[in-house]
């Protein structure tokens, strides 16, 4: 102990105890990196110097020492330790450190610095001259800190993985930037990449997919700029876990300025909208719709109330920095004596919810150049709850409230008035359900007392009263039944109207214009029609197919009928569609609940299979090979489709029908060079190439590994579970065949064959007769009531390794061993499993 250093030493009363003084000599230590060795993911650091009194009283064991690690990469810092003995020969001194590049913070291009803190005592850190230089990539390229950038702009986001790399998984995490004092949320987005799985994935900032619609996700805040953080994580599999590693976290990395509405007008046969703000390749959904007002009333003195309707329905339109929308109307309806002004709208599809957002949440615009609506001056529905949670309705600014927004050409604030809205037919088991849907205060329509009846084609003769009556769940919504069968609209044309009986109702004490009738033209010839697909994206990587037709005047669920779509295949070398019955159609309604068409005479599906799904989607935007029949149906309890009545209707998609002798089963589930590989032996063997890949998907369980395992506990290993004997027959080894890769085993297969082939003198023409080649040579070219192993006999040994084939009996069958490979075949047969090219 040196004479500069004091120790106190506090003794409790009771306290006994011995205490020994050692006396320990001055330590001096002097290190330098002699050589970095790099072995992939591993660092050897080979550190040598000179050391004097760290040895050991006595001849002990070597002193242990961490060495500490400072890394600086892309300005950040990443410290850890390691321990390692170091070894002392006299004065002379050496230490072995093995590392980890993930643990030690060699991520990406950067360098490092070396400590060593010998566990002797009163052995201060010894920091050694000179630094690591390392070049490890780890990192995202697009994901760099301080973008600035629009709505809409497409990143793209490309890993950047050092193949030694294997194990790691980087995770990059988008979050909204936070306001100062709030945390971050749940992710908005999250990419994950491994080495095997290296694309470029792409983001749009400010938006996603949800749906099939597009959805904005910055409208949490009123903010003029939106930021988005990024943290990108690693992960690697230690032992069995999954081990996370920080790799950077960048706070508004990624920001973007709100978008500004600069001018809207209505002009002769367009409307125009110019925006900023926004990138020039994302097209920004806005729900823009041409509007009509006219004072009902001639009288001037009563000419404060206005009608106020849409000449279109509210149309999706794109919008762009200076995109015009374009023919919102024709030319002679706007030179009428009607005035016209044009409504913007922020679609309820954007926000992801049942309600419209202000339009100040999504883009500015000048209060004073456009007229701002709020949603209850625009839609007479029942009166929204004041106040409420946070600020009160009229503690906010019109740009809060406004949903919307018209064009400067209307210099009158209208009001809008009663009016009939939708009319829709459908069915309720056998009977026409027809609904009528009144638009305004219930006021109104208790005083006008609206009747609705069935007239024939002209509409000026009354066919029959409807007893319509209100739900229970909408006042404003009017239902009746009329029977499917009826002779006065059974095949007949007629329009179903609805009218008010009072037309001298009034409306908040006032008189006004009674509405004018709502009409519906309705034919009762049962039919379907209107089949349409679409995908719909759950997120950036998963969707759905979602189907449906139109059914109209059919009776839901007679004599157990139902409405179903079945999907075919239509192959380029066959006559006829090939039915695909195993592409699963998740329907709305389970059957028996109207047989599976709702209410408004709706059938519609859902197929979720990930599979079918990446084989489909291509084709509905004109992609991809293949061509496919979708047909809506009626079909009895047996699936047999009933075409007499109805019948059935299908739209095509895809343009380029596949050759199924073209075609490969389960060859998504094979690299390329192994496809190719299956075509070139088995054209040489003469073999159906559908048949081999059947055999090898049976006997690897679907793995078509060179070293599956027989899953029965045999010595048989690979694509076609080479034994011993087998291996021994080609000159080889099992040992040497489960180390092959696939492609190269298939070499083994094609000299396995060709062996049998040659020996027996006759061609493997059949299913039965490839598999035979595997499992029983002795039944190549016999019958299919070949017994290729009975019980007692002289193969009872492989009859009782095979007793799950017999079904039963006391013998094995050529057809027997077939049946499980004639699954993988039927199996590799539907469109989940195809490849084609």
């Amino acid at each position: 102990m040196t004479a500069s250093k004091k120790v106190e030493l506090k003794i409790e009363p009771g306290f006994e105890g011995v205490i020994r003084l050692v006396a320990v000599p001055p330590i001096t230590l002097e290190l330098s990196l002699d050589r970095c060795i790099q072995d992939g993911r591993k660092y050897t650091l080979l550190i040598k110097g000179k050391q004097k009194n760290l040895s050991p009283p006595g001849g002990g064991e070597a002193p242990q020492c961490r060495v500490l690690i400072k890394a600086k990469s892309q300005g950040i810092e990443r410290t850890c330790e390691v321990g390692a003995a170091m070894n002392i020969q006299g004065e002379s001194c050496g230490i072995a450190a093995v590392v980890d590049a993930l643990e030690a913070g060699f991520i990406g291009k950067g360098t490092a610095e070396l400590s060593v803190v010998p566990d002797f005592p009163f052995a201060e850190a010894c920091k050694l001259s000179g630094v690591i230089s390392f070049d490890n990539p780890l990192d995202i390229l697009g994901a760099d800190a301080g973008q600035k950038v629009h709505l809409g702009k497409l990143v793209k986001f490309e890993p950047r993985i050092a193949p030694f790399f294997k194990t790691v998984k980087l995770r990059l995490s988008v979050f909204h930037t936070p306001s100062p004092k709030a945390r971050r949320a749940t992710p908005y987005s999250v990419f994950e990449w491994t080495q095997q799985e290296g694309e470029t994935r792409t983001w749009r900032t400010g938006c996603a997919e949800s749906d099939g619609a597009k959805l904005l996700t910055y409208l949490e805040t009123n903010a003029d700029q939106y930021a988005y953080d990024f943290v990108l994580e690693a992960f690697d599999e230690q032992s069995g876990q999954e081990v996370r590693y920080l790799l950077w976290d960048r706070p508004s990395a990624l920001r973007f300025p709100k978008p500004v509405l600069k001018s809207f007008s209505v002009e002769f046969g367009r409307m125009t909208a110019e925006l900023d703000n926004i990138d020039p390749g994302y097209k920004l959904p806005l729900e823009l719709s041409l509007w009509r007002h006219d004072a009902w009333l001639q009288d001037p003195i009563l000419e404060q109330l206005h009608v106020m309707n849409p000449v279109t329905r509210p149309a999706e339109a794109l919008s762009s920095s200076m995109e015009f929308f374009f023919d919102l109307a024709d030319y002679d309806v706007l030179t009428g004596e009607s005035h016209f002004f044009g409504m913007l709208r922020i679609p309820r599809s954007l926000s992801g919810t049942e309600n419209y957002v202000p339009i100040s949440t999504v883009m500015k615009f000048d209060a004073a150049q456009f007229l701002p609506f709020d949603d209850d001056e625009l839609w007479l529905e029942p009166q929204k709850k004041k106040g409420g949670p946070g600020q009160s309705k009229q503690l906010k600014t019109p740009k809060e409230l406004a949903t919307a927004v018209a064009s400067s050409e209307l210099k009158l604030r209208p009001q809008r008035l009663p009016h009939f809205g939708a009319i829709t037919a459908g069915t309720r088991e056998k009977n026409l359900l027809v609904s009528f849907k009144v638009v305004g205060e219930p006021v109104y329509w208790k005083d006008a007392s609206p009747v609705f009846s069935v007239q024939d084609a002209t509409g000026k003769s009354e066919v029959m009263k409807l007893d319509a009556k209100p739900t229970a769940e909408n006042p404003r919504l009017y239902e009746a039944l009329v029977p499917l069968d009826d002779k006065r609209i059974h095949g007949q044309k007629v329009k179903l109207q609805a009218k008010v009986s009072n037309p001298n109702a009034k409306l908040w004490g006032e008189s006004v214009a009674a509405p004018p009738p709502g009409t519906l033209a309705y034919e009762g010839t049962p039919r379907l029609s209107d089949v349409t697909v679409k995908a719909v994206k759950l997120t950036d990587a998963t969707s759905y197919l979602k189907v449906q037709a139109r059914a109209r005047h059919i009776p839901t669920g007679k004599s157990g009928a139902t409405l179903a779509f079945r999907i075919q295949e239509i192959a380029s070398d066959l006559p006829d569609p090939i039915p695909m019955p195993r592409v699963k159609f998740r329907y709305d309604l389970l059957k028996g609940e109207g047989g599976q068409c709702d209410s408004q005479g709706l059938l519609q599906a859902r197929i979720t299979d990930p599979l079918v799904v990446e084989e489909l989607e291509p084709l509905l935007n004109g992609k991809g090979k293949g061509k496919f029949r979708l047909e809506a149906c009626v079909v009895d309890n047996q699936g047999k489709v009933l075409n007499t009545d109805v019948p059935p209707v299908s739209i095509e998609l895809g343009n380029s029908p596949n050759a199924v002798a073209g075609a490969l089963i389960f060859g998504k589930l094979v690299p390329r060079e192994f496809r190719q590989k299956v075509f070139s032996i088995c054209a040489d063997l003469k073999v159906n190439a559908q048949h081999l890949m059947a055999c090898m998907a049976f006997e690897t369980g679907r793995e078509f590994s060179a070293s599956t395992k027989n899953r029965a506990g045999h010595a048989a290993y690979g694509l076609i579970q080479f034994t011993p004997t087998a291996a021994k027959t080609l000159g080889t080894t099992v040992d040497v065949l489960k180390g092959l890769s696939e492609v190269a085993q298939l070499d083994y297969v094609h000299k396995y064959f060709r062996y049998w082939i040659d020996t027996k003198q006759k061609p493997l023409a059949t299913l039965s007769d490839v598999y035979a080649c595997i499992i029983c040579p002795a039944a190549i070219g016999k019958p299919e009531d070949f017994q290729c192993y009975v019980q007692g006999g002289s193969t009872d040994k492989a009859f009782t390794a095979n007793k799950n084939l017999a079904r039963g009996k006391t013998f094995i069958t050529k057809e027997d061993i077939t049946v499980p490979v004639q699954r993988e075949l039927d199996a590799g047969r539907e469109i989940q499993f195809r490849f084609v090219g």
